[in-house]
């Protein structure tokens, strides 16, 4: 007598699901973004090659980037707000669409003007495992309020390369330990810890923890920008 197995159809554990919804969160984030970008670039007439030529870098890039094809690095989101004269957290959206968005999420009248739950903040996932979360229920703020997570292994820059623009940030660690290193000189925080520096000092920051990620809260102040 033969017996044929049949495997059966594997069901997908909440693991996999919770996966497969950040995975697709991500990607939506990462569409939203290079949609904004490529809105802002056309609004004021600058051709994709003539964007890359400023920043730099290859208009394939740019194009990538626009699509949503792959997530821009820190230093690239920064100097496409500079050269496109955008704020940083117009590359979020503009306000929230509405009650009823977000399921079970109860809202009172005008709170939309002050507040924002957790499951609403708007999301950019980077390039370098970062991701940022804006705080504030609406855009055109002079102070970008985010809450950022590193990934493990995650940074704000590859080793060895650094940001620098406008502005002065402050920032305070919540969970995990975040290494900051400012010119010549390197610093870590943990929880509780906070900093404060001059955002044209060349910097970078990350997690070096390689199981865990690290949260921190951050404030970044800068002169507004007309969009």
């Amino acid at each position: 007598m033969v017996t044929t197995y049949i495997p059966k159809a594997e069901v997908p554990t909440v693991a996999t699901t919770a996966e497969s919804k950040e995975r697709s969160a991500t990607e939506a984030s990462r569409l939203a973004v290079g949609t904004r970008i490529r809105s802002a670039r056309t609004e004021r007439g600058t051709s994709l090659r003539e964007l890359a030529r400023r920043l730099g870098v290859s208009a394939g890039h740019i194009s990538q980037v626009e699509r949503g094809m792959v997530a821009p690095s820190i230093s690239l989101l920064y100097s496409i707000a500079s050269e496109l004269s955008l704020s940083m957290d117009t590359l979020f959206g503009e306000d929230r669409t509405g009650p009823g968005e977000y399921e079970g999420i109860e809202k009172s009248p005008g709170e939309e003007r002050f507040i924002t739950r957790s499951a609403e903040r708007r999301k950019i996932d980077l390039d370098t495992g970062v991701r940022w979360e804006l705080l504030t229920p609406t855009p055109h703020e002079v102070v970008d309020f985010r809450e950022i997570v590193y990934a493990p292994g995650g940074g704000s820059s590859k080793p060895g390369e650094f940001i620098r623009h406008s502005g002065r940030e402050y920032g305070l660690v919540l969970e995990g330990v975040l290494h900051v290193q400012l010119e010549f000189e390197d610093f870590m925080l943990g929880p509780g810890d906070s900093i404060a520096f001059d955002s044209r000092v060349p910097h970078r920051l990350w997690n070096e923890n390689d199981k865990t990620s690290a949260r921190a809260v951050w404030c970044t102040y800068s002169e507004p920008v007309d969009s």
